[in-house]
């Protein structure tokens, strides 16, 4: 998406098909780190069993796993959307395009 000369916005279908790759690999590359910290706080409350930080570091990754799980979701939809939006206007273009392509009949 860009602006041109006279200054109106132009949405071009690659530039948000590039978007949607971008958003799509967050929400991909974010699984990991995500899994491994709810995972490592899980480990950690259970070896300090008896530590007054032990119950806290257990709700921490319980309670960090549904938004970081939601924000995954998120990236994805987002990536989907963006796709469609590509899609959309590359039919639209077509359309226009077909249109005036196509011989206009005179009065008869």
């Amino acid at each position: 998406m860009g602006d041109n000369a006279t200054g109106k916005v132009v949405i071009q279908p690659t530039d948000l098909r590039a978007s949607a790759g971008i958003a799509k690999s967050l929400g991909e590359e974010l699984g990991t780190p995500v899994q491994n910290a709810v995972n490592d706080s899980h480990t950690v409350s259970g070896q300090l069993t008896g530590w007054s930080i032990a119950g806290g570091l257990n709700q921490l990754g319980t309670g960090w796993s549904k938004p970081l799980g939601d924000l995954q979701q998120r990236l994805a939809s987002t990536a989907t959307n963006l796709n469609a939006n590509a899609a959309a206007h590359e039919h639209n273009d077509r359309a226009v395009a077909g249109a005036w392509a196509t011989p206009q009949q005179g009065p008869k």
